[in-house]
Formats: C-alpha cells, structure tokens, sequence
C-alpha cells in the first residue's frame, strides 16, 4: 500500500516554524541587549586583567625602579 504525503504542505508548515525560531532568538537576544549577529552567542574571549593563578604571589623578583631626571 502505498501512501502519498503532499509536501508542498509540508515544506511551507516546517518553513514557517523555522523562521518563527529564528525570529523569536533574534528577537529575544535584541530584547535582553546582546548582539545576536556574533558567533558563539554572546561570550566575547575577554583578558582577564591581573596575574595568572599560577603566579598569584604577592612578592616580585624584579622591581621596576624610575629612571632619574636627568640634569642639563
């Protein structure tokens, strides 16, 4: 037995719902103030400022001292 499925439904319903996601993620990530347009959602790589755990201790092998004014 064969059973015919007409597509052209189908393919318009299942458009529709996709355009309807996309729409609603543009949407909500305009609303919420983020950029939906940058790739991996919205975690830009920031630097984080400061030391690296790894070299987290407070006392520095080397200092930086001042160059003296020179006089004329």
């Amino acid at each position: 037995m064969l059973i015919l499925v007409p597509w052209k439904p189908v393919v318009i319903l299942f458009g529709f719902f996709t355009a309807l996601i996309l729409f609603s993620y543009y949407g909500s990530a305009l609303i919420e103030g983020k950029n939906p347009f940058v790739p991996y959602g919205s975690a830009p790589n920031h630097v984080i400022a400061g030391p690296s755990p790894a070299h987290s201790s407070t006392d520095h092998k080397h200092t930086r001292k001042a160059n003296p004014a020179k006089s004329d």
